[in-house]
């Protein structure tokens, strides 16, 4: 089974190519507000790579959230296009499980933050079970300046976006608290791809016609001072 998997719910382009679990290309740039630009050319290029028509996939995998309000807009947009011109069955991917995915070694708990707005961060908790992911919370937004208060056991945070989080780890949860180094805090198209295709074997897919962004929560626009 062929799947394209794609995440723009953060800064990272992802954009992978499996058969099965197995990658066969992957493309990630970190080159912010450039996904509008970028995303359609490097789905073309890996397509042409490969030398595979989009309609010999069989099935798209995207990240649908929560992240980048804008980012979430770019892939859907593009993913909606490509999938009804080329009539693939999409599945829908949360992005915290995506990026937690790349994690599946480690033998504690483990909780992801993505930068939502401000002191705001988008999380969960999670671990795996003999390699299989298990979501022990809900999704969530919250302030950062909370973590310790949910850490009550050894835990891996990844951490995209937040500044100062270390400050914000009390003296007391240090010793329960890694912090990931910063290469393995980044969502992968590979993981995307991963994901959907267990859900692709399930037949649990997606009414592109209905298929809205996960936002989480609410956008607000900051005024910067000056303006």
């Amino acid at each position: 089974m062929k799947i394209l998997g794609i995440d723009t719910a953060t800064d990272i382009l992802g954009v992978a190519l499996t058969e099965d679990k197995e990658l066969i290309v992957e493309s990630r740039s970190n080159i912010k507000r450039a996904h509008a630009e970028k995303l359609v050319q490097t789905i073309e290029k890996i397509l042409n790579e490969v030398k595979l028509n989009p309609i010999e996939l069989d099935g798209i995998a995207v990240s649908i959230g929560p992240g980048s309000f804008t980012g979430l807009r770019i892939g859907l947009s593009a993913i909606k296009g490509l999938a009804f011109a080329a009539d693939v069955p999409v599945a829908s991917v949360p992005t915290l499980d995506a990026l937690v995915l790349q994690t599946q070694f480690y033998p504690y708990q483990v909780r992801p933050l993505v930068k939502a707005q401000g002191d705001e961060a988008y999380t969960a908790l999670y671990h795996f079970e003999k390699g299989v992911l298990s979501r022990d919370s809900n999704y969530q937004v919250i302030n950062i300046n909370r973590i310790s208060e949910l850490i009550r056991e050894k835990t891996l945070i990844l951490n995209i976006g937040m500044k100062n989080l270390e400050k914000c780890v009390h003296d007391e949860k240090r010793s329960l608290i890694e912090i990931a180094p910063r290469e393995f805090c980044k969502t992968s198209g590979y993981a995307v791809a991963r994901i959907g295709y267990e859900k692709l074997l399930k037949n649990d897919i997606e009414d592109i016609n209905q298929l809205e962004p996960f936002y989480l929560k609410n956008f607000k626009a900051i005024k910067k001072i000056g303006i």
